[in-house]
């Protein structure tokens, strides 16, 4: 089968399988919205390098009954990098600005733009999900303050590498890897190396805001991973939350897999598929890392 009939195929089932999803979804009873909260206004970021499960964690945060998610927006991290990129003080200043000056002009079009989409779906608090906002976490946090809450999701470099780096064509993340590396999986492991390095640099200066939790560990026992953080979050545990496509989503720049699932599903190891020289080469790049990640050292593989 060529590369062009498999995609075409894949597609196919694609578009069958959410179809059933979203027909499944409609015949959900409308849920109320949660009671008004003091919390209302403290937004939320759900955090995480491309591949990471990022896509699955917002849908289950938008299954709750207070919490909306959209998807992607590409939105925050360009307005981020207005106030926390490295020449903004330099650059604003031509105009006898600082970056704080600029961030509380910039905040209220965000919260706007945020609380109306939530407010049209019957939600009472926004949470945000862009991979790509990790670049500027330092902007971000000037943007909304010491009252945003952060929910980091970290996943092994090595799955990460084998996801990103086999696919065709080859993620645009990933460009700036390409010319030092050796394959498309060396360059995958070097960018989730450089965004895990500074998404856990993130993580321990602002310890008490942001939660940290592992998609391993959140496939395989969700709820006693989901619990804590909707306790973090300050929000009340919802079962209904596991069942995330019984609920109505809307779809945008996600990962299209998840759109067509009705279950968590475990899809931790994948790099083990990969030949034993390539796993023994991606290990040595994101080593470090994942040690300070909490994964567990592993010599070559045999």
């Amino acid at each position: 089968m060529s590369s062009w009939t498999k995609r075409i195929r894949d597609a196919a089932i694609l578009r069958m399988k959410r179809a059933r999803v979203q027909a499944r979804a409609r015949l959900t009873p409308h849920r109320v919205p949660g009671e008004p909260s003091a919390r209302d206004d403290i937004p939320i970021f759900l955090l995480g390098v491309h591949r990471s499960g990022t896509s699955l964690l917002r849908r289950i945060v938008d299954s709750h009954s207070r919490l909306a998610c959209p998807a992607e927006t590409l939105m925050l991290e360009h307005l981020a990098a207005a106030v926390g990129g490295r020449d903004a003080p330099d650059g604003l200043a031509a105009v006898g600005l600082t970056p704080a000056e600029l961030a509380a002009e910039l905040r209220p079009i965000a919260e706007r733009a945020f609380r109306r989409w939530t407010s049209a779906r019957g939600k009472r608090r926004w949470a945000d999900k862009s991979p790509t906002v990790i670049h500027q976490l330092d902007g971000l946090d000037l943007l909304f303050g010491e009252r945003a809450q952060y929910v980091a999701l970290l996943r092994n470099g090595l799955d990460v590498a084998a996801s990103l780096g086999g696919a065709t064509p080859l993620w645009w993340q990933l460009e700036p890897y390409r010319a030092a590396a050796t394959s498309g999986y060396s360059a995958a492991a070097t960018y989730w190396r450089d965004r895990t390095a500074r998404l856990l640099d993130f993580a321990d200066l602002h310890h008490d805001r942001v939660h940290v939790l592992r998609y391993e560990a959140l496939v395989r026992d969700p709820e006693a991973v989901l619990a804590p953080m909707f306790a973090f979050l300050g929000e009340p545990w919802e079962p209904a939350v596991l069942d995330f496509n019984r609920h109505p989503h809307d779809g945008g720049l996600e990962d299209h897999h998840v759109s067509t699932t009705t279950t968590i599903e475990d899809h931790a190891g994948k790099h083990r598929a990969l030949p034993p020289a390539v796993q023994s080469e991606l290990w040595t790049i994101v080593r470090e890392v994942a040690l300070r990640a909490g994964y567990p050292d592993r010599g070559p593989v045999a």
